[in-house]
């Protein structure tokens, strides 16, 4: 007699439509930022402020060395060049004054030397770059304690940030697109969830009913 198979466990998340996921405002980024500084905790900083300025997908992102970012013994670079993993497309991020004094406070206080991967959290400094769903939960956890659903935000809330809050700010989308490393602006509005956006401010600017 064959044994009978165990029912397969469902996913959490069947038969819901899984969006787009959140990108932080300027004020939630503003409110990590301050709470991580008080804690001294430079990894996360640096963390943070590199993959807002960079926009690189987690893949490219978690897997920085040292040496890609700054000059041999010196100051981080203000301009880096990285062929991402996924497109294979070349990109030239800018980093930032407040980005690049993170990284050397990071560098610094971890001893890091140029071959060693940047995001190691607190193993040792030749260990392995954190795991996506490790990044992911550091994520989440930042979005839930500025009081978020956490399921509406993962690695690519960082990614999409910047180039969001440039875009409502006025900047050219073709300059965002480039930025991103897409292969066309229309890839872009879909990244963002421009279109969705507009069409939503549109049906709350024609309500049919009164109300109570």
């Amino acid at each position: 007699m064959r044994p009978s198979r165990l029912p397969k466990k469902q996913a959490w998340n069947r038969g819901q439509v899984v969006g787009q996921k959140r990108a932080f405002t300027p004020a939630d980024l503003a409110q990590i930022e301050a709470r991580l500084r008080e804690q001294a905790n430079w990894h996360d900083l640096a963390l943070l402020s590199f993959g807002l300025d960079t926009m690189f997908r987690a893949s490219d992102l978690l897997t920085t060395q040292v040496w890609q970012v700054q000059y041999r013994q010196g100051p981080v670079r203000s301009m880096i060049a990285r062929r991402q993993r996924k497109t294979s497309a070349i990109v030239n991020p800018v980093l930032t004054p407040s980005t690049r004094r993170y990284l050397q406070r990071w560098i610094e206080h971890s001893g890091k030397a140029p071959e060693h991967y940047l995001f190691t959290r607190t193993k040792s400094i030749d260990a392995p770059p954190i795991t996506r769903p490790h990044y992911a939960e550091m994520i989440k956890a930042w979005a839930a304690s500025l009081g978020y659903d956490p399921v509406e935000f993962s690695s690519h809330s960082i990614r999409r940030s910047k180039p969001a809050h440039m875009y409502w700010a006025g900047e050219d989308i073709a300059l965002i697109s480039r930025l991103l490393g897409h292969k066309s602006i229309a890839n872009t509005v879909e990244y963002l969830g421009i279109t969705q956006h507009k069409a939503e401010m549109a049906a709350l600017r024609h309500s049919l009913m009164r109300g109570l």
